[in-house]
């Protein structure tokens, strides 16, 4: 598949100000809407990635000590799951944070439709982890609607 980044300025954020995960959360919803047809098209994890990396600025499939996060963005290892369940990706969000040296940590779930069930599940397990305590964001991306939620 091809995709063309052109017109979208290439910005990084840090995701620990409320501004910049505001920054974020825009960024992405302008993303998916400008690409939204490409991303209904895509088979795999591996080509939303290519494009997320492209249009935020990020790096991707970095090998950091031991780890591997699908995006790094300054100093935010990023783990992407595409039409996966809510558990998926939870962990190596953490193992970035924890023992990857990242100060920060995110994990975007891509899903082609809402899903309420999805969000609440998600929403819980980031709860009972205390995900938010300890700087690891959650978002969930719905492609058909350009929906972004952070959680």
């Amino acid at each position: 598949m091809e995709y063309h980044t052109d017109n979208l300025e290439e910005k990084s954020f840090e995701l620990h100000r409320s501004e910049d995960k505001t920054l974020f959360v825009e960024r992405l919803r302008e993303v998916i809407t400008r690409y939204k047809d490409f991303f209904l098209k895509c088979q795999n994890e591996h080509e939303i990635i290519d494009v997320l990396a492209g249009t935020l600025g990020c790096k991707s499939n970095v090998q950091v000590q031991g780890a591997s996060p699908d995006l790094v963005c300054n100093d935010i290892a990023i783990e992407v799951e595409f039409e996966k369940e809510p558990y998926e990706g939870v962990c190596q969000a953490v193992y970035y944070k924890i023992q990857g040296g990242f100060s920060r940590a995110a994990l975007i779930h891509v899903r082609f439709f809402h899903n309420e069930n999805f969000v609440r599940k998600l929403k819980h397990l980031i709860e009972y982890l205390g995900l938010r305590e300890k700087n690891i964001s959650s978002f969930i991306v719905f492609i058909e609607q350009g929906e972004v939620l952070e959680l």
